[in-house]
Formats: structure tokens, sequence, C-alpha cells
């Protein structure tokens, strides 16, 4: 059974013929069949010294066993009565009625008057008689400082006193507790002590301040139940006075094994209130009743400035357990096993399968559907080529509406994915991201009433998985090539004004495993131009070379294979004219460079002074990404990279640029590319997304055996190292949603093949942490929330 009760306070009458009257407070009890006035207060002990200034039902409360607890505010009484015997023995003719089966505390001294006593009411078992025990809180007691009392519930007699110590399960509000900001000066914010005991015995006082000032944070304090059927109750802590034009907030506190969830999980605003200044939306507070019968608590907010109570209902709770799965997870280019629908053509496919299974408490329907996202390769700059694709649209995102049984058995659907011809893109080496994601269809579980259910906030609304491409690199899919270039001329001397062309005869052979993009760089002196590659000659290799210019130095470049494969010989021919010899020109001078990319290992010949990206050495891109899980969005969080620069006055990884996606400003402590080195674009982000139905080149991937020997490893980070900080303030990120930031360098290689250097090998550490700073909510205590990551990347044995 369930009561409503509603109290007047400052109900005043009079006695006797005096211009005064008396404030004894009276109350409203309805036990669902009928409503009755109760006014204990309302008797012949008048004046300050008797009832006279009681005010009845500043604050009430039930117990389990059906009695009616209320405080006598001015000195201090507590009275409890039954709600049985205040229905049966309600008289309208009768203005004052005795209760048999009263308990009440002896009315306090003189020297408790304006203690305040009763202020605020609770209860509770606290000395394990189990009778439930009655707490009452005195805000000018013990002087000023206020304090908690504890009553017997069987006598009314004191169990113990406390002020601000440790008890039992217990919240306690200071809405005018003062805290010194930043100025020095004390502001009055408000706190909760949440007193919590502990199994072994002990007793452990956290506290929640405030953060908005004047707006009397903890005003009422309610127990809610478990709104959201974790297994821990739920607190709702009001500020009257806070929020937007001092309107009022109501903050809903989840609980936790360790207590409260500092950051709240919802806020509630009485915006609606409006019409009167102030409403003091959230003065009182009442939860943990299911008043609409859905399984879930309600709450009750009062607001006396507008003389209104509203209900806000629990909304039912939706727990989903979702899945995916990539098979095979190491995606072989050979393994062609099937074919894509309107052509024909061979491409190596992969299953993903993705799963949801929902269940909730209360009145939800029996089928529930959701909105499912999956993206292929998220990681993937926006407009760049993404390397999978599904096989029925050919595009790398699928959305499909999924119904599942409340309840029920997972239910699954599996999608063919294929990857691109590698002629398409060059990017074997980075991780192929599968991601999910799904969102409820709200309007097909809405009840009869237009109450929405919510999805479980606590749990992420998205699952991601990851597939490698099958490198040439052994079992561990981890490359380590040995390239060796040699160049042979046809011609030992030039003579001025000869026409015949120069041919370099070029070897370049890998010893090692697969070297991907590996590619052929010759720097062409001013005495020359690129003719062409020999191509009337079988006994050399028709490389695809192409000619290109960056920062006014003129280069041939020729693909040795993507991969460059392990035990690969290529001999080719490549043709020059010189003839614009000079006599001050002593020789012809032409360099040769292979350049691969590598994920963590590398060898290469370098420039010491170069004029373009690929100069510098391989390239090293890491992607950072802050995904907010919830359930709380957040205002503004601090991301912090730092990036291993030099050692010893050498350069170790040359940050090139730095792009973002998402609101997020980024700045650096250091110029980004000093140099103005020329910025090459990146081979493997082609914008096109269209698919091109193109044969793959036939080659066959070798596997090795794994060594472990890699010898001593040299490890360089910020505390070795000079870092380049790279500092990004986040802005509003709401539940399930992102900000990413790619940073592009390139190993200096130059370093490492100082003689001092050679012989070792070296790990070079980048950190990335986060700290969130504000949340979108004005009155709110949270705790520290960060965290941090280290990346390595590994250079072996630079010889």
């Amino acid at each position: 059974m369930f009561f409503l009760q509603a109290c007047a306070p400052l109900y005043h009458w009079r006695t006797e013929m005096k211009p005064e009257r008396e404030p004894v407070g009276t109350c409203y009890l309805h036990d669902g069949s009928k409503a009755v006035e109760y006014a204990p207060c309302r008797s012949t002990i008048i004046d300050a010294d008797g009832q006279g200034f009681c005010q009845g039902g500043f604050s009430i409360d039930f117990t389990k066993s059906n009695y009616l607890f209320l405080m006598y505010f001015s000195s201090g009484q507590l009275i409890s009565d039954q709600v049985a015997e205040i229905v049966a023995k309600y008289n309208s003719k009768v203005y004052s009625i005795k209760y048999e089966d009263q308990l009440a505390t002896r009315p306090a001294s003189a020297n408790f008057d304006d203690s305040y006593l009763g202020y605020s009411v609770a209860v509770g078992e606290f000395n394990g008689d189990g009778i439930e025990d009655f707490v009452s809180g005195v805000p000018r007691a013990a002087r000023t400082l206020g304090m908690v009392s504890i009553y017997n519930g069987k006598n009314m007699s004191s169990l113990y006193n406390f002020t601000g110590e440790q008890v039992y399960n217990l919240f306690i509000g200071a809405p005018l507790f003062m805290e010194r900001g930043s100025d020095g000066k004390l502001q009055e914010v408000g706190q909760v002590s949440m007193c919590l005991q502990q199994a072994s015995g002990g007793f452990q006082i956290i506290r929640l301040n405030g953060f908005e000032v004047f707006a009397r944070f903890s005003s009422s304090i309610a127990p809610l139940g478990d709104l959201d059927q974790d297994g821990f109750n739920d607190v709702a802590v009001a500020a009257p006075y806070g929020g937007e034009d001092k309107r009022g907030v109501v903050y809903i506190y989840n609980g936790r094994a360790t207590g409260l969830n500092a950051i709240p999980s919802q806020i509630l605003q009485g915006q609606w209130a409006a019409r009167a200044m102030p409403p003091s939306f959230g003065y009182s507070l009442k939860g943990a009743t299911d008043v609409d019968k859905n399984g879930y608590p309600d709450l009750i907010v009062g607001a006396f400035g507008v003389d209104t109570a509203v209900l806000y209902r629990a909304r039912p709770v939706i727990s989903v357990n979702a899945g995916l799965e990539v098979n095979p997870t190491i995606l072989n280019p050979e393994e062609k096993n099937c074919e894509l629908p309107d052509t024909g053509v061979k491409v190596s496919c992969f299953k993903v399968k993705f799963c949801l299974t929902a269940d909730g408490k209360g009145k939800l329907p029996n089928k529930l559907t959701f909105q499912v996202e999956l993206l292929l390769d998220k990681l993937k700059q926006k407009g760049a080529l993404r390397r999978a694709l599904f096989l029925h649209n050919k595009q790398p995102g699928h959305s499909k509406n999924m119904t599942v049984v409340k309840g029920g058995t997972m239910r699954c659907e599996e999608l063919q994915a294929f990857l691109r011809d590698e002629s398409e893109f060059r990017d074997k080496l980075t991780p192929i991201t599968i991601f999910m994601e799904y969102r409820l269809d709200y309007k097909t579980a809405i009840d009869s009433a237009g109450l929405q259910p919510i999805l479980n906030q606590f749990t992420p609304a998205n699952v991601s998985r990851q597939a490698h491409i099958l490198l040439d690199c052994g079992e561990d899919n981890i490359c380590k090539p040995k390239l060796q270039v040699a160049v042979h001329s046809d011609q030992k001397q030039i003579y001025i004004g000869d026409d015949n062309p120069l041919t370099l005869t070029v070897n370049t052979q890998n010893e090692g495993e697969g070297a991907y993009e590996a590619e052929l760089f010759v720097t062409i002196p001013p005495q020359a131009d690129f003719i062409g590659v020999v191509r009337n000659n079988e006994a050399l290799a028709r490389l695809s070379c192409a000619f290109k210019t960056e920062n006014q130095t003129r280069l041939v470049v020729c693909d040795l294979g993507n991969p460059m494969k392990g035990g690969t010989k290529l001999l080719a021919g490549l043709r020059f004219s010189v003839h614009q010899q000079s006599e001050m020109d002593t020789s012809v001078k032409f360099d040769l460079q292979i350049r691969r990319y590598g994920n963590r290992y590398t060898l290469i010949l370098n420039d010491e002074n170069p004029e373009t990206e690929d100069d510098i050495g391989p390239l090293v891109q890491h992607i950072y990404e802050l995904r907010n899980n919830g359930p709380s969005a957040f205002s503004k969080v601090m991301l912090n990279l730092q990036w291993p620069y030099k050692y010893n006055n050498n350069t170790l990884l040359y940050i090139m640029q730095y792009e973002i996606d998402g609101p997020m400003n980024c700045t650096s402590d250091m110029e980004i590319n000093p140099l103005k080195i020329k910025i090459s674009a990146s081979k493997g982000d082609e914008k096109n997304e269209t698919l091109r139905d193109e044969d793959n080149r036939d080659h066959h991937i070798n596997r090795r055996d794994v060594t472990s020997n890699e010898g001593d490893v040299h490890t360089l980070g910020c505390g070795t190292a000079d870092c380049l900080k790279i500092v990004c303030q986040v802005g509003r990120l709401e539940r399930g949603k992102s900000a990413i930031l790619y940073v592009k360098s390139r190993l200096w290689t130059q370093t490492f093949m100082n003689v001092k250097n050679q012989n070792h090998s070296y790990s070079l550490k980048s950190s990335a942490s986060f700290n969130v700073i504000e949340f979108p909510y004005k009155n709110l205590s949270f705790e520290d929330i960060h965290n941090s990551t280290v990346v390595s990347h590994l250079c072996l044995n630079m010889i």
C-alpha cells in the first residue's frame, strides 16, 4: 500500500484572543481511499514554550511498518504515529486528536532552542535489533556546526549523536557548506557527506561538493532505489537555487560498490517552473516508490515557489549485449574464395558476424528493434580509400534494422566482406578496424503512456574488432627486410658534346622478408635528363618508373613491388641523356635510395639534407582516438601527447603534420616541420571509394620461423630523449562520439645510420594521456577521470 502525505508547516491558528498566530503546521494523509488531516501539534500546549511553533510536517518520512514520522521544529521534538490509527481516528469536528500508539521524544530544553532538530528526518536500521530507527538532522546544534541524532525505534530514546562522524549508510547534506575559491575567498557551494559502513566494521566518509555558488546543493536528498537495475541503489540530490536563472536542478547519482558515481547520470531542470521566481525546484524530494507500476521507482520533486509537485517516471532500462566477430582475422589476399555478384571477379573474402541480445525489467515490448551500423576500415581518415568493402553493396558501410526478443537468445547475422584488389591500395601494414554501433528504435519501444525506455548508459553502444592483411613476414606477421642496392654505369667517362645516352644498371635485392611499398629513388643531377627504362633487354626487369619533381629536385621513382619479396633480385636499366656539361664539371653524380614503408623495421639509405618527406625515412603514423563511452557527456577534455623528438641533438621521429577529426583544437610546444620539408601525398589515402575490377599480380607469400634473438633494445622515451608536446583541448562529446588525432611523422634514418648507433636496436616510445576537465553541468563534483597509453616503435639492428 502506498501513502501520500502533503504538509503545510506554516499553517497557523489561534487558541486565545491574541493578535499573534501560532504556526503549528498540518498535514493531509491519503491512504489510497480517502484523505484525512493530521496535525499532532494542534493542541492545548501552546506558545513557543509548548507546541505553538511546531511547524509540523517540515520534514516527514514513512517506516516500513507504516508509521508516519515527522518533526517538531522549534526547540526540537520528533513524533511518530501509526498510519492506520491516524485514518481511523480522524474526525473533522475535533481539532486535537490523541493517538494511543504515538512515539515521541521529550521536548528539548531551552538550551536547544533554535537548534532545528527535525530539519530533516529519515528512517533506517542502525543498532542491529531489526527495528527501524529514526534519524534527524540538527543543523544548528554543536555551536551551529550541526549534528545528526539517531533514535531507537522502540521508545524514541537517543542512540547516538554524530557531528558528521561515521554512521551507517547515511547521507548528510550541508547546503551552506563553504570552501575557498581560487582567489582564496570563501564561497558557498554546498556538500553531501556519504557515510558508508565497511564490511570490516569501520566506516568511510565520501564528500561530494557542489560547484555553483549559492545553489544550496544538498538542500534535499532522496534515496531512489535501484533505477538502473544494476544492484546498487541510486540517490537524488537537489540544488533548488542552481541551474539556469536559479530555477533549481536535481542531480541523479548512480550507486556502485564503492559508494556513488561522482558524475550524475541525469540532471532534472525546473524550466517549467519559471513563472515564479524563485521556483525552488527541488526543495523537497521523494523517491523509491513505483507510482506507475512499471517495475522502476519514481521520483516526486517539489517546487514550493510555484505550489507544485511533479512526478518523474523512471524509464525502463534495456541492457544490450553486442557481439562482433571477424573470421578470419588474418586476411590472405591470395585466397580468392568468392566472387563479386555482378562481375564474377574473384576476390579475397572474410566474414563479419554481428549479434545482439537485449533484456530489461518492467513494461517493455516483447520485441525490441535496433538500428545497427557497420563500418569497415573505420580508422581511415574521411575521404580516404577503405581497403575492405561489403560484398553485397561494394560499400564500406552497412545499415540494418535488427529485431530481437526481450530476454531471448542472441540473434546473429553474418555478412561477407572482401579486400580490394592489391593494385588499388598500398597500405597493407595497418590493421583493418571493423566497427559496429547500435541505437534503439524508441518509437517501437514506447509504452501506452508515452514513456520511452533507455539503454543502459554504462554499457558502450559500440564494438570494434581488427583484422590484419597477411604479410610476407613469417608467422609473427612482422616484416624484417634486408634491402641492398648497387649501380653500374655503362660509361666510365663522359665527354663534353657526346650525345650518346648514359645507362645505369641498378641491382636491387632483398635478402630478408617482404618489403612493403618498396621504391627506388634516383636523384637526377642538373646535367642529365631521364629518357626511360631499358626495355629491349630481356635480362633486365621492366620496372614501372615515373618522373617527378619535389622542391625543384628531379627524381625518378620506380616501383620495386608491394611487397618486394624476400629473395627478390631485380636488375633494371635506366637511361639518361647527359648534355649540359660545362668545363667546371668534373663529375656527374646520381644518388640512389631504396625506400619502403615499415610499421616497425626499416633499413634505408638516407640523405643528410632532406628536401622531400621521402628523403627523411619511412613513414610512421599514429592514430589516437578519444571515444566517450558514456554515460554522461563531457564539455572539456585535455589530451596530451609526448613524442620522442631528439636524442643527443639528433632527430628521432620528425613530425610532418598532424590532423584532427572532431571537436578538437591542438597546439605544440615546438614548430611542426621546422625545415619546411615538402609533404608528400599519402599513398594509402586515395580519394576514390569506387571499386576497380583489376587483376592482382601473382605472388606467393612465404613464411619464416619466428626467432627471438633481437639483441639488446635501447629505449628512447621522454625520460631519456627530448620530447615534443602536443596539447589538444577537446570540446563537448556526447556518449558514443569520438575525437581523433592523426600524427604523420618520418623516422630520421640518418640518426640511426650514424656509426655510433649502428648494430643497435631502439624502441621509440610515445605516450598519450587525457584528463576530463569539465562536464556540461554547473553544479557538479566529480572524481578525477584520466587514462594514458604508450606506443612503441621498434627499430632493429640498424646496420
